[in-house]
This record gives structure tokens, sequence and C-alpha cells, in this order.
């Protein structure tokens, strides 16, 4: 009886560090906040890129027809454009998705996240035909924003707005809905980098090491030339599809790890491999999405030490060279060798 009451103590302890842990400071508030920004940025460029054929793509007279849209939804599924058939309506909502996506963009906040959903859900759900891949992350994670201070960094009047989250004594449900939502976030972006891996583990092309030689042969992807060469090579090829695996599958081991290089190593070796995906697939929009994804992974912290690593190079690239005195008028300019004998 006595060991049960020492264990029931002791895991209550625990329960209270953990509740005080989850709501007595937001989390990832810089992670959150770059997700915002990718998210509305992929949105923009998604509706602008095929911007002279929206009519074809998304329109009431589109080759796929709000009918059979719609039909192909789940039983949960909506989109605001099966409201109705008006043209003048489907403009309302295809020009409204651009200007809230920047508005969500540059200011953030619970109100526009939650706009910033539902339009967003409706466009992708108008036409599912043209999707890349990322919007079924990024309807998750919009939703599980709607929870978060997804504009306490690179938005106006985010200092003052992390001021007076720090002003608030004690735990407040608040900061817990935050961490909530943050870690929501993060875990829905492991499962995805865990099942990617299993599944490409479980796959014999890529066990043989020969899945990047295919992908790179694939006509809908081929955007460079070189990348299908570089595939080509046997073990180019090789170590760029189990690296792949690799990293993949250390993304729920790496943001549990108490070490920041690792984390910070792991964020960058997978946005490496997006923007490489941008490059040479031409999968921009998905590639961006999975960027802002991967940037939960780090917490704030470690941006701050990040921020520092780079000052140095901040700094060498923001010198501005010095000019040389200018010399009085019909004077000559001393030889280089007086010149550094001067400067000893």
């Amino acid at each position: 009886m006595e060991k049960f009451r020492t264990f029931s103590a002791a895991a209550s302890r625990r329960v209270d560090r953990l509740i005080l842990a989850v709501s007595c400071q937001e989390r990832r508030l810089i992670g959150i906040a770059l997700l915002r920004i990718i998210i509305g940025f992929a949105t923009i460029l998604y509706c602008l890129s095929d911007y002279g054929h929206r009519q074809f793509f998304w329109g009431p007279h589109s080759y796929d027809s709000p009918q059979a849209a719609s039909s192909a939804l789940p039983r949960w599924g909506f989109s605001l454009y099966f409201v109705s058939n008006s043209e003048a309506w489907f403009e309302l909502l295809f020009h409204l998705t651009i200007v809230a996506s920047a508005l969500f963009m540059v200011f953030g906040g619970r109100i526009l996240t939650l706009v910033q959903a539902v339009l967003m859900w409706s466009l992708h759900n108008r036409n599912q035909d043209i999707l890349e891949g990322g919007d079924n992350l990024a309807q998750i994670l919009i939703l599980f924003m709607l929870l978060t201070v997804s504009n306490g960094y690179f938005a106006p009047g985010a200092k003052a707005r992390r001021a007076a989250l720090r002003q608030v004594p004690g735990p407040t449900f608040g900061t817990a809905l935050h961490n909530l939502g943050a870690y929501l976030i993060v875990f829905q972006v492991a499962i995805v980098y865990l099942a990617s891996g299993y599944w490409k583990i479980a796959g014999q092309v890529w066990q043989q090491g020969v899945a990047m030689y295919y992908v790179s042969r694939i006509n809908g992807f081929a955007m460079s030339t070189t990348y299908a060469h570089l595939m080509g090579n046997p073990f180019i090829g090789t170590a760029v599809s189990y690296v792949t695996i690799f990293i993949e599958l250390a993304f729920p081991f790496a943001i549990l790890s108490s070490k920041a290089w690792i984390r910070k190593a792991q964020t960058l070796s997978l946005e490496g491999l997006h923007l490489g995906i941008m490059a040479f697939m031409g999968l921009v929009c998905f590639g961006l999405i999975m960027i802002g994804a991967d940037c939960t992974a780090m917490r704030d912290e470690d941006y701050r030490s990040l921020w520092i690593q780079v000052a140095p190079l901040r700094k060498r690239l923001t010198r501005r060279p010095q000019r040389a005195p200018a010399l009085p008028s019909g004077s000559v300019a001393p030889p280089l060798d007086l010149r550094e004998e001067t400067r000893a």
C-alpha cells in the first residue's frame, strides 16, 4: 500500500509538471509563423500559376463540372464553389481567396486562419484532378492552426503580442490551447514522414535503390535533364534513395531528441529534399507546403541559436566595401609595396 501511494504521488507530480509545461509558455511560435506564411504564399501561387485558365479548371463551365466534382467528394466534403453556378460568384470567390491568402500570410490570427481554411478547402475540393499532394496535409494543418497563435512572429505587432503573452502570470487556457495545436501539427507531420518512410521500405524499387532512377524517368515530372542524368548514375541514385528513406524515418525521433543539432540537421535535410523536388520535379506547391511543415519541427530556441550562428555570415554578406580615401587633385597614388609598408 505504501508503494502504491509513493507511485501515485510521483505520477501526480509528473502530471502537474506536464500541465505547467504546456500551459505556461507558448511553444513553436516561430515555426508556426513560418508555416502560416508558406501556406498563404503557396495558395496565392496555386491560384496565379493558372490564373489565365481559371475558368477551365475551376469555373462553373469547367471540364470538371460542379456536379461531377461534388459527387467525388466524401460525405463531409464541401466547397463554396458549388453554392452557385454564376460566373460572378466564381470570380468573387476566386479573387477573394487570393486576397484572403495575402492577408493571412501577412497578418495571421485565428479569424483570418478560419477564412483561409474555408476558402482553401473550397478551392481544393472544386477540382481535385490538379492537386499535387501537399494539399491534404495543408488542409489538416490549417485546422490545427485555428488553436494556435499564428502571428507571434513575422506579423505587424508581433513583438507587442509576444510581450502581452509573457505578461500573463501562471498557466492559462489560451496557452494550453496553443500548445495543443502546435503539438498536433508536429504529430501530424511525424505521422506523414513515418508512414512515407515505412511504405518506401516495403517497396522493392526503394529496397534496390533504383526508385529515384524511375522517378526521374516519369514524363510528367521530367523538369530537368540534369536530374535524370544524375539519377542515372548508380552510386548517386542509390545514395539519394537510401538517404531519403533515412531522413524520413528519422523525423519522429529527431523531434524528440534533446540535442538541438539533431533537430536542426534533420529539418535542413528535409527542406533540402523538398527544394530538390521543387527544382527537379516541378512540384512547387507540394514542396512549399512540406517545407512549411518541416519548419514546425524546430523549437523557438533552435531558431534563435541558428540565427546567432549565421550572424557572422550575415555581417559578411551585408558589409559594404570600404572606399579608399580620395586623393587631392594632381597627386599620384603611392606604389602598392609602399602602401603595404606604411600599413605595417
